[in-house]
C-alpha cells in the first residue's frame, strides 16, 4: 500500500527522494523559495527541485516530474551524482541526486509551488547560509553543509 507523504513525515518513516540540482551557464545554482501553501517549509528557500518517488516511478522520471512540475522545465539533460542515505530533520531520506546545467534557458515557475527564484554563486549561498539560516529548509541546509552544491576541491 501506499502512503501520502504527509503520513510518511508524521510516522518519520524511510522516504525515497530525487534532488535535482540546476545550474545556469555561469555555474550559478538555482534556489526556489517554496510557496507559501506548501505543507513542509512553507515560503523557505530550499533547493532547485525536490520530490518523493513513486512507488513504481523511475529515479530519472521523477526528476523530470519534479522540474516540469515546479520550474516549468522539460527536455533537460540530467546528470546522475549519486545515491545514498540521509537523516534530514527527523525524515531518514534515500536520496538520488541529479544536476543540470540549463545554460540561458529562462524559468517559469509553477506559483501553486514556487514563489520565488534565484541564482546564486558559492560566495552568495554560503553569505546565505551564514546570515539568514532560519529561512532555509532542513534539506538545503543539508545540502551546503554537505558540500553537496558546489563542492570544495581538495
Amino acid at each position: 500500500m501506499v502512503m501520502p507523504s504527509a503520513s510518511v513525515h508524521e510516522q518519520r518513516l524511510a522516504l525515497k527522494s530525487v534532488f535535482v540540482l540546476i545550474y545556469n551557464k555561469q555555474g550559478k545554482f538555482l534556489l526556489q523559495r517554496r510557496a507559501d501553501n506548501k505543507a513542509l517549509a512553507p515560503g523557505m528557500w530550499d533547493i532547485s527541485a525536490a520530490t518523493h518517488v513513486g512507488a513504481t516511478e523511475a529515479l530519472e522520471a521523477a526528476a523530470e516530474r519534479v522540474l516540469l512540475k515546479e520550474l516549468n522545465l522539460s527536455s533537460v539533460s540530467l546528470h546522475y551524482q549519486k545515491s545514498q542515505q540521509e537523516q534530514i530533520d527527523d525524515s531518514t531520506l534515500w536520496i538520488s541526486l541529479y544536476s543540470a546545467n540549463i545554460g540561458s534557458r529562462s524559468l517559469t515557475p509553477n506559483p501553486e509551488e514556487v514563489q520565488d527564484s534565484l541564482y546564486v554563486d558559492a560566495e552568495e549561498l554560503y553569505s546565505f547560509y551564514e546570515h539568514f539560516p532560519g529561512m532555509l529548509t532542513p534539506v538545503l541546509t543539508w545540502a551546503i553543509e554537505a558540500d553537496i552544491i558546489f563542492p570544495k576541491k581538495t
